[in-house]
């Protein structure tokens, strides 16, 4: 039995989505010769995130397990997450860089161009097929011109929360909610409240920043069967068809006859649980992770709040939403003990010590089977995301990726702004996001 401590929910939803939006490296690092040291002493670890709770595990409990196993130290850093590739790319340039480190799928592509993670792949066939199968959604994650390169620990995932009470309000059936993106367009308009021309509630909510913007454009992308990028990732393929109809979808929320959010600009992402707009009853729904939908119903305990399941555009399309990994695990390819990080990697991954890493965090586990835990059937939000994690998907591991995504974000703006034309907007976009992939190439 593992020990067992008093489960705190801090700010775990923001650990995870700093994971998936962390910024990549920078391209001028360069390798150093010399990894974290020879192949005696400690296994230098560097890990994301400064949360109590989170370190007190790593510590506490994962640090000794690892030296009952192997009989060898574990020298963690705990570095906040902006200022996580600021030190790799110095760690990598003076050869002083740990032998394992942790980041978001989001810097992954670029990492492995620079040659700075050790792939996976003939570890991984060691394990259990079972094993591999159980963390398939967020290995795939990691996956890079075929090949793996990060190990999940934690999993995140973008559904629709709703408050019941207002459903039954506007005559709506809390326990039938929406099915599609269609339908829940049209439940939005029933839930938004106006008075005199101005919103007194709104309908829906999606985040307000620029990497929130992408990840809900994308999940209506992929919903509607679109994709943001050609398999190959070298030519755009949003400003089709499915991606011209997901982006009218969303601009409508905010523009047209019957707007249902006027969030644009807002900066409730960064507000406390107990004023996010579910919280405070400003929207009827919110498009969020299962963290944070967590945080707001301790928060805010009296309300009736729910979980969706991942939706598809129309009903004849398959659910789809931004999800996947939110944090992994990679080898310095200039570390001499590669054995003992894989050691390491293997025990915060098992299915013991990754559902008490999440328990402790108040995060979701990186494997699926993690739905049968007593932490996760206590936990609807985060259960919810768990049994939906076959229709997440991670964004595009290309390289520049992060100013890819941040590029689509600007024109994703200024169309749901009115600035330009859903169509306009996509077409510019594409022809800058042309440009950045080619520069990366």
């Amino acid at each position: 039995m593992l020990p067992t401590r008093r489960r705190t929910f801090l700010t775990a939803a923001a650990a995870a989505v700093a994971a998936v939006g962390a910024p990549t490296l920078l391209s001028g690092c360069d390798g150093g010769s010399g990894g974290a040291g020879g192949p005696d002493g400690d296994l230098v670890i560097w890990w994301p995130g400064v949360q109590p709770t989170e370190q007190d595990f790593v510590t506490e409990i994962l640090v000794p397990a690892f030296t009952e196993r192997t009989g060898r130290g574990a020298k963690v850093t705990f570095i906040d997450w902006p200022d996580m590739s600021p030190r790799l790319n110095a760690g990598f340039s003076s050869g002083t860089g740990p032998d394992l480190y942790g980041h978001g799928p989001a810097a992954v592509a670029d990492l492995v161009k620079y040659g700075r993670i050790e792939p996976l792949d003939d570890r991984l066939e060691q394990m259990e097929e079972a094993d591999r199968e159980d963390l398939k959604i967020g290995l795939e994650s990691g996956v890079v011109d075929g090949a793996h390169y990060m190990f999940p620990i934690a999993a995140t995932g973008r559904q629709v929360a709703y408050n019941a009470a207002h459903f039954e309000e506007a005559g709506l059936d809390p326990d039938a909610p929406p099915t599609t993106f269609v339908e829940l367009r049209e439940a939005a308009d029933a839930l938004a409240v106006r008075s005199g021309g101005s919103l007194e509630r709104a309908g829906i909510v999606f985040s307000a920043e620029p990497p929130g913007m992408q990840q809900a454009y994308t999940s209506l992308l992929w919903a509607n069967g679109g994709e943001l990028l050609s398999e190959d990732g070298t030519t755009v393929q949003f400003n089709g068809p499915e991606g011209l109809e997901a982006l009218e979808w969303y601009v409508s929320l905010y523009q047209g006859d019957s707007p249902v959010d006027s969030n644009l600009g807002g900066t409730w992402d960064a507000l406390p649980p107990a004023q996010s707009p579910l919280a405070t009853e400003d929207s009827s729904m919110l498009f969020t992770d299962p963290a944070t939908l967590t945080q707001i119903m301790a928060a805010a305990p009296d309300l009736d709040l729910r979980f969706m399941d991942v939706l598809p555009f129309d009903s004849e399309d398959e659910p789809a939403a931004f999800g996947g990994a939110a944090t992994g695990l990679l080898i310095n390819p200039d570390s001499q003990k590669m054995d003992l990080a894989w050691e390491f990697m293997q025990l915060i991954g098992s299915k013991d010590y990754n559902n008490k890493y999440a328990e402790e965090v108040g995060i979701v586990p990186a494997r699926a089977s993690a739905v049968e835990s007593d932490y996760v059937q206590e936990t609807p939000a985060i259960a919810s995301t768990v049994e939906n994690s076959e229709s997440f998907r991670s964004n595009p591991n290309v390289a520049g990726w992060t100013q890819i995504r941040d590029t689509l974000a600007e024109y994703l703006e200024q169309a749901l702004n009115a600035a330009l034309t859903p169509q306009e907007a996509l077409d510019q976009a594409a022809t800058e996001l042309e440009q950045i992939i080619a520069q990366e190439g």
